[in-house]
């Protein structure tokens, strides 16, 4: 039996076709082999998430996002999945939407519950959202930002405000201080010149100085041992003693008792002294205005008695 040339062409196009879908599919993730359950996940944004995203379980990938699309006109979105019906989890499970690349991309996995109801065909998934590590570094990058260009804004108000004060006038002024500075920088480098020859030409006797200073010390290092080794206790026991004995005394005037006592306590020698002493004074008196009267004196001697008769 002959095969028509129509009929080999037809089967020819069919297998190619065949083929193509397989391929097709094979290279979005889907084996057209293998039938799959469809779940569904309601969320506000799935940026980053597209058609044939990889869905994995554990790692290991168990079907694609077949497709994204608006749900409840624009308010949510509705990712769907397409998972190999060989993996089994539960009702509960989650589809978990993380990372990022460089791309924009995002990951989708699956997080199985606890319930012991597994899930079914056509069930709704709820969605797990966890920032990515590109998500992490903008979050931390933004507040570095906002203090970046608060340091530049600072930095540029402080060159400008440098810029209004380093006039003409004021570099004259810096470059005259700096010169004054450098004037005063080179005194006193002649000032320590100086100052070193005088050390050097003078270290004999500074040496002697601190010799002498040290003798000084040591001086009086031995002077407070000798401090020291006076016998404090009896000197102060001796000074006691002197002073109960003088308050005896002073008690033994007061009672009348003894010489003093008697010379300072008799009224009678009192007003003798007192009258002995009015009288010496008016005798001394009397001797200043009268001298003739107790001193004879002659310039040529004594004068030569009279012959008795």
């Amino acid at each position: 039996m002959n095969i028509k040339k129509e009929h080999k062409t037809a089967v020819i196009v069919l297998v190619a076709l065949v083929l193509f879908i397989w391929g097709f599919n094979y290279l979005k993730g889907k084996d057209v082999l293998k039938s799959y359950n469809t779940f569904y996940s309601i969320t506000d944004n799935v940026e980053g998430v597209v058609k044939s995203t990889p869905v994995t379980l554990k790692g290991i990938q168990i079907g694609t996002v077949e497709d994204l699309k608006f749900y409840n006109g624009l308010e949510k979105t509705m990712v769907v999945l397409n998972i190999d019906d060989d993996f089994v989890f539960s009702k509960d499970s989650k589809v978990k939407i993380y990372g990022g690349n460089i791309m924009g991309g995002k990951s989708v996995a699956i997080v199985p519950g606890t319930s012991a109801q597994p899930a079914r065909d056509g069930d709704t998934l709820a969605v797990m959202k966890m920032p990515g590590m590109f998500d992490l570094v903008n979050d931390k990058l933004t507040p570095l930002q906002d203090k970046l260009e608060r340091i530049l804004s600072s930095t540029d108000t402080l060159l400008l405000s440098l810029n209004n004060i380093l006039n003409p006038q004021t570099q004259k002024h810096l470059n005259n201080g700096f010169a004054d500075l450098e004037i005063t920088l080179h005194h006193i480098k002649n000032t320590s010149a100086h100052l070193d020859y005088f050390l050097q030409k003078n270290k004999h006797h500074l040496d002697s100085s601190m010799q002498n200073i040290d003798k000084i010390t040591s001086d009086f290092a031995k002077l407070g041992d000798s401090l020291k080794q006076i016998k404090m206790v009896q000197l102060t026991r001796d000074l006691n003693n002197a002073i109960t004995k003088l308050n005896t005394s002073l008690d033994k005037i007061n009672k009348g008792e003894g010489s003093v006592a008697k010379l300072m306590n008799d009224k009678k020698l009192y007003e003798n002294l007192e009258r002995s002493t009015k009288e010496l004074e008016l005798l001394l008196k009397d001797l200043r205005e009268n001298p003739k009267r107790y001193v004879h004196f002659s310039l040529w001697g004594q004068k030569e008695k009279k012959n008795k008769k």
